[in-house]
């Protein structure tokens, strides 16, 4: 194992940083096509092998068998990723917190509540009967 010379080093920066926004975009456009997919599950199972099979393959193919170049990618993409995470979670979370997301056998929490509301009140009615 060589010494890392400045420019292995920015190059590293460079791709550590784009791997993470790309990784991010991916994450992002995926979370759009779930809640409008029938197969939500399958969407993120296939969307999340993808997004690491990318982030490996990319990150050996710019480390170019140097060790000291890999662990610098991955460190770079980390530290994004932990920035990113710290400006978006807030936004994001609010957002998530507003859609709520309604799955195939899944009753949305307003109408769960709502059937909860009818069965007391039809128990009442019963009750009431004898």
């Amino acid at each position: 194992m060589h010494l890392l010379t400045g420019s292995d080093i920015v190059i590293s920066l460079i791709v550590g940083f784009v791997l993470c926004l790309i990784y991010f975009y991916l994450l992002w456009r995926t979370m759009g096509i779930v809640q409008k997919s029938a197969h939500p599950m399958m969407i993120l199972f296939f969307s999340g092998a993808l997004r690491i099979f990318l982030l490996i393959f990319i990150a050996l193919l710019f480390a170019e068998q140097n060790m000291a170049r890999l662990l610098l990618i991955f460190c770079v993409f980390m530290l994004t990723r932990f920035i990113l995470l710290k400006i978006v979670k807030p936004t994001f979370k609010k957002e998530f917190e507003k859609s709520e997301i309604v799955y195939h056998n899944e009753k949305p929490k307003a109408l769960k509540s709502g059937l909860k509301k009818t069965e007391k009140v039809k128990m009442r009615k019963k009750s009431a009967k004898k």
